[in-house]
């Protein structure tokens, strides 16, 4: 009869609870920027000057999902993808801020 490693290694269990816990509150994070964009895109559609506070929340959500991408379902490619968008969508959120 084999054993788990948890219960092998009480050490394992304790590291296995604090790195998921870390990846819940990441995707608890990610759902709730996507609400929050969705509320944002709704209201862009009648308000037009607050495009910025759309494309902000577009881009945080956008690293989110790909640092969630990286860590859960290890793709490199897709990660680098959301990255540059994300940060895209930051710097062109800012320099409407400015005002360029």
């Amino acid at each position: 009869m084999s054993k788990s490693v948890t219960s092998l290694n009480p050490k394992a269990k304790n590291s296995k609870e604090k790195s998921f816990s870390y990846l819940k509150v990441l995707i608890i994070l990610q759902f709730i920027l996507t609400i929050g964009l969705i509320i944002f895109g709704i209201i862009t559609i009648f308000k037009i000057e607050l495009l910025y506070i759309f494309e902000l929340l577009l881009g945080i959500t956008l690293l989110i999902m790909g640092l969630n991408n990286f860590l859960i379902y290890k793709r490199r490619n897709l990660t680098i993808l959301y990255v540059i968008i994300g940060l895209g969508s930051i710097i062109l959120a800012i320099l409407k801020i400015i005002g360029l």
